[in-house]
């Protein structure tokens, strides 16, 4: 993330030039946004940044714990809270709700604990929970429905009644990343494991929309994850008018395996696809954690030797006399790290 900072405070001492590309996003007034785009003298920008949302640029507790209560209103709701949250690092949302199912419904409490659920039931039926057709995918996909819409009628009310609170659920640091690339021109897009229904909303309330193109949600990763969502994405992009740079992509997330390991599946269908990626991490704590998984786990060590990774913990970030992130600072050693 070092070296990406310095090329970006580069510059070629030819005029800037500039396109704007249309968003997909509504904002509350209702409208899209046209996003400034700065482009290279090789006729692209100089990166394209995939954004995770949910636990990356937010917590969004006061929206999930009201929404999951809600699908199992007979379980301890602080359990079913933490329970549903160890899901997030899953990929996309079939997998954490045929998780949920199994271990409320079909009665398995060992897949708590989600590497169990990783090892012992996703790994050997990924094709039947990912794939439509399939019954694990088609119940997954009819439980991922109704929690969409009850989340969104969650955030609406939210909204209506409290609307500082996304404003607070922001994670301060990441935001202001998000802002320095937008500052630079760079294409900013997201991809999260939320049904559309919900997305739409959080782009409103939380203002991505006037800084992200579109978000990618549970419904283009039918059929697999986040690595779906990244093809879709550039696709679009591309069909846009605007040429990404697929050397020069840079992913976002709170999590190795289901954020910034996708862009390694991505790669598998286009090998034009590299880039880095930036881990963000809530403490100290978390970073050593993030350490033993990977020396413990061969596949997220391959994962980390295939793609440069940034861990940023976000605690760690220094502030200036106003409270700002300062992400650009001397001090960057201090909070980042590379893994």
């Amino acid at each position: 993330m070092n070296d990406i900072f310095e090329n970006f405070n580069q510059t070629s001492g030819l005029e800037k030039k500039y396109i704007f590309v249309k968003s997909e996003l509504t904002g509350v007034d209702g409208n899209k946004r046209d996003i400034k785009i700065e482009i290279m003298e090789d006729g692209k920008p100089r990166a394209m940044v995939f954004f995770d949302i949910d636990g990356t640029l937010a917590h969004l507790d006061v929206i999930h714990g009201k929404a999951i209560a809600k699908l199992f209103p007979d379980e301890n709701s602080k359990e079913l809270e933490e329970t549903y949250y160890k899901g997030f690092k899953l990929g996309n949302s079939f997998r954490e709700f045929d998780r949920m199912r199994g271990i409320y419904i079909d009665k398995h409490p060992e897949w708590k604990d989600s590497e169990i659920y990783w090892q012992e039931r996703y790994l050997p039926n990924a094709k039947a929970i990912d794939e439509p057709g399939n019954e694990a995918h088609e119940i997954a996909a009819e439980i991922l429905k109704i929690y969409g819409e009850t989340a969104a009628n969650v955030a609406d009310e939210l909204f209506k009644e409290h609307p500082e609170k996304f404003g607070q659920s922001n994670i301060g640091p990441i935001f202001h990343l998000a802002k320095i690339y937008q500052r630079l021109g760079i294409p900013m897009v997201g991809f999260t494991a939320n049904a559309k229904i919900f997305v739409d909303k959080l782009a409103k309330y939380l203002k991505l929309s006037d800084m992200f193109i579109d978000i990618a949600t549970d419904e283009i990763m039918a059929g697999g994850g986040k690595e779906n969502a990244i093809h879709f994405l550039i696709k679009e992009m591309e069909e846009k008018g605007l040429q990404v740079p697929k050397d020069r992509l840079i992913f976002v997330g709170d999590s190795i395996r289901g954020d910034i390991g996708s862009s390694i599946l991505a790669k598998n269908k286009d090998k034009e696809i590299s880039g880095r990626g930036v881990l963000v991490l809530k403490d100290k704590d978390a970073l050593l954690q993030i350490k033993k998984q990977i020396s413990e786990d061969s596949q997220l060590k391959s994962m980390t030797d295939s793609i440069n990774i940034d861990a940023l913990v976000v605690e760690d970030v220094p502030l200036d006399e106003k409270g700002n992130p300062m992400l650009l600072s001397r001090f960057r050693d201090k909070f980042l790290e590379k893994l």
